[in-house]
């Protein structure tokens, strides 16, 4: 997000006495806008009737005008940011804490992803310094095809599996 955008409104935050959306901005606009900063500004937006790159452009007035309006339905973004965080939370932990399922039904993925990471690892940083040190040619001896082809089906399995599986259900006409 343009940080001219988020000291705008933090102006006008001050100058209408909107303290909590001077506050929600300055807390979270930080590293291209956090989830309520962003909130904050799209609502300010949308008060102006312009998308949010065009909120430089309008009169200081009327941008003074939506930011006290949005600071009236501050503690409602506040609440359903915090609600929808914590069913990002229940939902995480509900995936980690699956009672009664044993521990490989969702250990592979992790399990993939390091040991993936460990093969890139070594073939483009181990390899390479091995083989320059010692003037070896192992890097030729480990085929990069192989290793992307190793990869893409993990990614295969991990992202495609459950909608490979729905899909079939539903063409075959079977109940999952």
């Amino acid at each position: 997000m343009d940080p001219v955008i988020g000291t705008i409104l933090i102006e006008a935050a001050t100058r209408v006495g909107a303290p909590l959306v001077k506050s929600l901005l300055e807390r979270f606009l930080g590293d291209g806008a956090a989830e309520v900063g962003g909130i904050v500004i799209d609502t300010v937006a949308e008060k102006l009737g312009v998308p949010p790159a065009q909120i430089p452009d309008q009169p200081a007035e009327k941008i003074d005008a939506a930011v006290k309006e949005v600071e009236g339905q501050a503690p409602d973004i506040l609440v359903q940011w915090n609600v929808q965080q914590a069913q990002a939370i229940a939902l995480q932990k509900a995936e980690m804490d699956k009672v009664g399922e044993p521990t490989w039904m969702w250990a592979w993925r992790p399990a993939w992803m390091w040991f993936l990471g460990f093969l890139w690892l070594f073939r483009f940083v181990v390899v390479p310094t091995v083989d320059a040190g010692a003037g070896s040619t192992m890097a030729t001896q480990l085929p990069f095809d192989t290793l992307f082809w190793l990869t893409a089906t993990f990614a295969g399995f991990y992202m495609g599996g459950h909608t490979l599986k729905d899909t079939m259900t539903k063409w075959l006409g079977r109940p999952q």
